[in-house]
């Protein structure tokens, strides 16, 4: 499949949740030879179009947006290797209205750890070790990140550019 440029409008999580996916990011990519990566909750993508995505970030209609844990998962796709799954929030759907993403593709949620292929034995030990210091975790800034896809490689990952960002007014 030939690479395609997108723009990925991504959530970010807040202190102390965001410094516990920092570390832990860090440490499995360490541990596995990943790359390492912001966290955040991919909201959407669009089309490759910088002034179109600024237009968005600042249309957003949002203040910070609370969401529960729902557990660590992993999954055989690249980008979700292991993650943490949040339940949907009606907030979390108006912001992503108001970015113009929710047309009709269904959202799943999550905070990647670690981006690796490897035996789904080994993705449900890790998983099983890992505790989350947190039930509810509050997201209170946007980020608009250039990216290709499919994301696949750490070069992929290296590849990605953020082009825009904004905190959600309290």
């Amino acid at each position: 499949m030939e690479p395609r440029f997108v723009i990925a409008y991504w959530l970010l999580p807040a202190a102390p949740a965001r410094k516990f996916f920092r570390e832990t990011i860090g440490r499995l990519a360490a541990e596995f030879h990943a790359p390492v990566f912001e966290p955040h909750l991919t909201l959407g993508i669009g089309s490759d179009s910088v002034d179109e995505a600024r237009r968005r970030l600042h249309d957003a209609a949002a203040g910070p947006i609370e969401l529960p844990a729902a557990g660590v998962h992993f999954t055989a796709q690249y980008t979700r290797t292991l993650f943490v799954r949040f339940d949907s929030s009606p907030p979390l759907e108006k912001l992503r209205d108001s970015l113009g993403l929710a047309s009709g593709d269904a959202l799943d949620p999550h905070v990647s750890l670690l981006y690796q292929k490897m035996p789904a034995k080994n993705q449900a030990r890790i998983a099983a070790a890992i505790r989350l210091p947190f039930r509810i975790v509050w997201f209170d800034a946007l980020q608009v990140v250039r990216c290709r896809l499919p994301v696949a490689t750490p070069a992929d990952v290296a590849s990605w550019e953020a082009v825009a960002s904004q905190r959600l007014p309290t």
